[in-house]
């Protein structure tokens, strides 16, 4: 599919409800059933009822610029969830390209300031795959900050992700990328890096989530280079389910 075709698609999605979220806890390493957050993760579905890679289609809108709208869809949908629940704490994911703020972007900010038990309860995600605006994304992240948003770096350590943290200057979270504790699996040499990396994002944020881990000794690496935030499958298993369950809201 050309890029256009995929975009088509996408947008069909958007119009049509065929966007759905699921979540993935942020957790404690001390103690796994203690959750910070869900990130919000979507599931793009096509007309067939066939999934779209988001590998495909987020590259696809990024080079066709319409990255941004697709991100602020999905903001109001997680803004929309915030506002009719009142338990959870949620995360969502935006590019880099899209942290600058427009007249979309000061609508929102102006609900936020307006609802602040909402905007206590969203972390805003910056991803690392395209660089932010030198200048407009710290503009930004500020007034994220001050309808009271918590803002993270996500995928720390690889692409932009480093670059994108040194732009913000004081993220609340680093999330480290899923590469580190795969790579630390079974690897002294890597788990030395592993706990760099981690340092490192802990000289910067108050609050570092290791990314991407999917079993018990990955787990066990995270917690052993400093991390006190997990991320990923194992982390999900550990973590007390009855959190969403007593909110009527599906994992």
């Amino acid at each position: 599919m050309t890029d256009t075709e995929v975009a088509e698609a996408v947008f069909a999605a958007m119009r049509e409800d065929r966007v759905k979220l699921r979540f993935e806890p942020v957790c404690s390493a001390v103690d796994g059933s203690v959750v910070l957050y869900h990130e919000c993760l979507t599931d793009v579905t096509d007309a067939t009822g066939r999934r779209i890679d988001p590998m495909t289609f987020v590259p696809a809108l990024q080079r066709l610029d319409l990255i941004r709208a697709y991100d602020r869809y999905v903001v109001r949908r997680v803004i929309g969830l915030l506002r009719s629940t009142a338990a959870i704490r949620l995360g969502v994911n935006i590019s880099g390209r899209s942290a600058v703020l427009d007249v979309i972007w000061e609508a929102a900010l102006l609900c936020l300031a307006f609802e602040p038990s909402i905007a206590a309860r969203l972390v805003v995600e910056i991803t690392e795959t395209e660089p932010v605006a030198r200048g407009r994304a710290r503009v930004f992240a500020d007034r994220l900050r001050a309808t009271g948003c918590l803002v993270a770096i996500d995928d720390f350590g690889a692409g932009y992700g480093v670059d994108t943290a040194m732009e913000i200057r004081s993220p609340d979270i680093i999330k480290i990328d899923a590469s580190f504790v795969t790579a630390a699996d079974g690897n002294a040499s890597a788990q030395a890096r592993l706990k760099r990396i981690v340092s490192m994002a802990a000289s910067i944020a108050d609050t570092v989530v290791v990314e991407g881990v999917q079993s018990e000794s990955q787990f066990a690496s995270a917690k052993a280079a400093g991390a006190t935030w997990v991320q990923g499958r194992e982390p999900g298993r550990i973590a007390v389910r009855a959190q969403f369950s007593s909110t009527g809201i599906r994992e």
